[in-house]
């Protein structure tokens, strides 16, 4: 029994108590993880929480797209849903953006506007045809100006369907 002071006369006596009288320890417990194989709990040991830098690099860059849009909306409308629909995705509004950042990073595609503050986004394209012309480009215009001679993976305006731009995309780089 824990002796108890009168109201407002103290704190209780834990000492009198023979389970509060003896000082807590930390409860150690054993992290589990699911294991791939089995599917089934195991021990988690030190390495499994570690990567190698290989890994690091192909987690990071794991069907990255390439959005080059100079209106602040509609880049924030794709990258909500590429994101949403588990791609990584950088966003570049000019030009001079698109060429830095294609250069620092390789992209398994690009989504890629027309009408850019400055230049065309075909300068984009036909760089890209000659540095990479596996690399699919998926255009992106509100324009509806003939765009054959553009090769591009494929056009699509202003404003474009959700599901026919994934669906596209996933086309292009190999997961449909």
């Amino acid at each position: 029994m824990i002796a108890v002071p009168p109201f407002g006369k103290g704190p209780a006596r834990p000492d009198t108590h023979p389970i509060a009288s003896k000082p807590s320890e930390p409860v150690q417990t054993t992290p589990f993880i699911l294991d791939p194989e089995t599917s089934r709990p195991r021990q988690a040991l030190d390495t499994d929480h570690k990567l190698s830098p290989d890994a690091k690099v192909e987690a990071r860059t794991a069907h990255s797209i390439l959005v080059v849009e100079d209106d602040p909306d509609i880049t924030m409308a794709l990258q909500d849903l590429l994101e949403f629909e588990g791609f990584q995705v950088d966003c570049a509004q000019t030009c001079r953006q698109a060429f830095s950042s294609i250069e620092q990073q390789a992209y398994h595609a690009v989504l890629l506007d027309l009408g850019l503050p400055d230049g065309d986004g075909c300068s984009i394209l036909e760089k890209l045809q000659v540095s990479n012309p596996c690399l699919p480009v998926i255009v992106l215009t509100a324009s509806h100006r003939n765009l054959g001679c553009l090769h591009a993976y494929a056009h699509l305006t202003k404003p474009w369907e959700r599901e026919e731009l994934c669906t596209i995309l996933r086309h292009a780089i190999g997961m449909a």
